[in-house]
């Protein structure tokens, strides 16, 4: 038949109380089952271990032992709980037969006030998520008013453009022998004035459609031959001006491809003419073309200054701008890029940059 005090500590071992009976010196005999959960221990792992080791920031193991059959108040002590958080039990400490038992109790003061700050952070948590919500909404309204404003006055600006550059062209072919060669250089610098507005212009129309969810190709056969020469015709304006040699080598001829014609041709003029104004007089941008199995493959090689390793991450990234400066100042939308890895990635292609400052650049679709 059992005691009173056998039958005392089989209730504590199983209540929800810490029950740790320990040795004369303090040392873990055996935990009951709510402090195994509790503290994420089986009593393999702690019999024998001083007691102090549970504790977190415990200052001296000789303070436990004054806590003995003290008459005073629980002491407040501080244990690593199975959920690596600590926590803070109300403990006694009672001589028994053989040492000492221990028994701990959630400190439920702290247990309110930890309650409390959840239940205070949990609204301060709600109201940010509230605020975000506010400003999302307000800032895809903004961007919405942004690009029909982008796409409005895009659309406006082709018109003139496309009579400011049909005339240019038209003096600069039809009528420079009776021009003197100060008056032929300032029809050449409206010419590429007007050449790189329209490309602007067509940059902010396809970003509209893009953040409009509009984007989209009509692939056709196309001669790489024709695409390539297209191409070509707009990147002389700027090439001559600035005297960059645009070296080019269509491995692919004549070969048909099935692509969007006016959407590639503006991916050529994009990476051709962004490696012509990184370029100085007197270098060279080397294009090559390539077909086979149905693909086409473009690298465009500079003689540029190169980008910085942290400036790659952003190159196709609307409105961001490599740090290196362009030769000539020209101005950019910082969409080229980006506009570009969109057509080639709706192709079904990649496009990419290996490049080293100081070592040149290259840009492949």
């Amino acid at each position: 038949m059992r005691t009173a005090g056998e039958a005392a500590l089989t209730y504590l071992a199983s209540s929800q109380a810490l029950v740790l009976p320990l040795t004369p010196g303090l040392a873990i005999r055996e935990a009951n089952s709510y402090a195994c959960r509790r503290l994420g221990i089986t009593p393999d792992d702690v019999q024998g271990k001083p007691f102090e080791d549970l504790l977190v920031d415990f200052i001296s193991s000789g303070d436990l032992m004054s806590f003995v059959d003290h008459d005073g108040p629980p002491r407040l002590l501080s244990l690593s709980t199975a959920n690596r958080v600590p926590e803070s039990f109300l403990f006694k400490f009672h001589t028994v037969p053989g040492g000492v038992l221990v028994i701990g109790n959630l400190d439920v003061d702290e247990q309110r006030r930890l309650g409390d700050e959840v239940l205070s952070l949990n609204s301060e948590l709600n109201e940010l998520t509230r605020r975000l919500h506010q400003a999302n909404a307000e800032l895809e309204q903004l961007n919405e008013l942004k690009d029909r404003f982008l796409g409005m006055a895009a659309h406006d600006l082709r018109h003139p453009l496309g009579v400011l550059i049909t005339y240019t062209d038209l003096l600069l072919t039809e009528s420079r022998e009776r021009l003197t060669a100060e008056e032929i250089g300032f029809v050449q610098d409206c010419a590429e004035a007007a050449h790189g507005m329209a490309r602007m212009v067509d940059d902010f129309l396809d970003v509209s459609l893009i953040s409009a969810g509009r984007f989209a190709i009509d692939p056709a056969p196309t001669s790489c031959e024709d695409l390539l020469a297209s191409a070509m015709v707009v990147v002389r304006v700027l090439s001559d001006r600035k005297q960059v040699h645009v070296h080019v080598d269509n491995y692919a001829g004549d070969r048909i491809v099935i692509l969007d014609a006016p959407k590639v041709q503006q991916v050529l003029v994009n990476l051709i003419v962004n490696a012509v104004e990184y370029s100085r007089p007197g270098q060279e941008v080397q294009v090559e073309l390539r077909a086979g199995g149905g693909n086409l493959e473009v690298f465009v090689r500079d003689e540029g200054p190169g980008i910085d390793p942290e400036d790659k991450e952003r190159l196709c990234t609307s409105f961001e701008k490599a740090g290196v400066r362009k030769t000539s100042g020209e101005r950019s939308t910082g969409l080229g890029l980006t506009i570009a890895r969109m057509v080639v990635e709706t192709h079904g292609g990649h496009i990419w940059v290996d490049s080293t400052r100081g070592a040149g650049e290259r840009n492949d679709p």
